[in-house]
């Protein structure tokens, strides 16, 4: 049967991480994607009624169309917005070499050769 395992996939849905970033912060975004579809969505269903039965005017299902819409997009930018590649910077370490010294004929890495006494 395929409703066997609804419950244990149930289960593992969270409001909290619908409307997080990946780092698991809240994310305003999100948050209010979400709200604003689900608002949406109900003006499309309460638009559907009114055309059914009371204006026979589709004003109300377009308007919730273009403000699911609106929703939409701003779940799609909090995603956009987590799969940015983060900047990384890496700092160049160049090896510094001091003058030449009697144990160390390529001359001293470390800057105070502890090897040899100083010249």
């Amino acid at each position: 049967m395929p409703f066997k395992n609804l419950k244990r996939d149930l289960d593992k849905f969270s409001f909290a991480q619908m409307t997080s970033n990946s780092d698991g912060k809240t994310s305003g975004s999100g948050t209010m994607g979400v709200l604003i579809c689900a608002f949406g969505s109900m003006c499309f269903l309460l638009g559907c009624i009114d055309k059914m039965w009371f204006t026979n005017t589709i004003d109300i299902i377009t308007q919730s169309i273009i403000f699911t819409g609106i929703g939409a997009g701003l779940l799609g930018y909090r995603k956009s917005k987590d799969n940015a590649p983060k900047e990384v910077i890496v700092d160049e370490v160049v090896p510094t070499v001091v003058a030449a010294c009697d144990c160390c004929p390529e001359g001293c890495e470390c800057g105070d050769c502890t090897k040899c006494s100083p010249k």
